[in-house]
């Protein structure tokens, strides 16, 4: 995380909960959802949640069950320019996730889109991943962890080099969705682009 960000907003954990709200503006989360998705200890969260909601970047209701959930409050005034900075200043570098990547598997292939792109369709992917013999627990934590560090869910697809090259030449929807669309190849060991 950005030593300056951190300083400013007062410490990572404030950061990666104030990225939790502001790149998922529709939904509510109640503690044990924010501390997992955030990735920061129930004590540290519920202070930084009083803090958030004393500023008014969000906002506390009862929830189903009558548990507390807290959400984004779409009527902050720097909503977007927040939006924008923290997106921006993510320390979630290409070569950081390739790095990240490496841990289930050499990647072949990674093109970012969507989000990384300041793309919130949420129709789009975010990341699109070729490798061989990927083991899907490991995928699933690499991208907890980059979830995490980023405040949002990554729609993302990791696919063989075969499959691939396949989907390539038919003109695959899913692929075609990524490459007409605002994008990034950050890694090609295929020598495709």
């Amino acid at each position: 995380m950005n030593d300056t960000l951190e300083k400013i907003f007062g410490g990572a954990p404030r950061v990666k909960l104030m990225r939790l709200f502001l790149f998922n503006p529709k939904s509510a989360f109640n503690s044990e959802e924010i501390s997992t998705r955030a990735k920061v200890d129930v004590a540290r969260m519920r202070r930084e949640l009083t803090f958030l909601v004393k500023v008014g970047l969000a906002k506390k209701r009862a929830g189903p069950g009558g548990r507390s959930v807290w959400h984004l409050n779409e009527s902050f005034p720097y909503l977007y320019e927040f939006q924008r900075l923290l997106l921006q200043t993510s320390l979630i570098t290409p070569n950081t996730i390739i790095k990240r990547l490496s841990k289930f598997g050499r990647p072949k292939l990674l093109i970012l889109s969507g989000l990384f792109k300041e793309q919130w369709d949420e129709n789009r992917l975010d990341m699109l991943v070729v490798t061989d013999n990927a083991k899907k627990g490991a995928v699933e934590s690499v991208m907890s962890t980059i979830e995490a560090e980023i405040g949002k869910e990554i729609r993302y697809a990791v696919l063989d080099s075969e499959d691939f090259k396949y989907r390539l030449s038919i003109g695959d929807r899913l692929i075609r969705d990524v490459l007409d669309y605002p994008h990034e190849v950050a890694l090609d060991r295929l020598n495709i682009f």
